[in-house]
């Protein structure tokens, strides 16, 4: 994983492998961190989701369609 805990903060875009859209961070904890999406129930993304981080967006490395998929937790 490129991109290190310390990276992902609130606010910042979260887009999947193919650069579209998921949504924003809106809460960073442990090994995870919650993403606000619009029209759809935020999710937990688990870090060794992350393919990379930049100083503003979160690029996960699943496409975006896929993260409903993942059975990963909702709040």
């Amino acid at each position: 994983m490129m991109g290190s805990m310390q990276n992902v903060n609130v606010g910042m875009s979260v887009v999947g492998s193919e650069g579209d859209t998921v949504g924003t961070v809106k809460e960073v904890r442990g090994t995870d961190f919650l993403v606000d999406r619009r029209m759809q129930r935020d999710v937990y993304v688990p870090l060794d989701a992350v393919q990379s981080v930049t100083a503003d967006t979160v690029a996960l490395n699943i496409p975006a369609a896929q993260v409903d998929d993942m059975n990963w937790p909702t709040p």
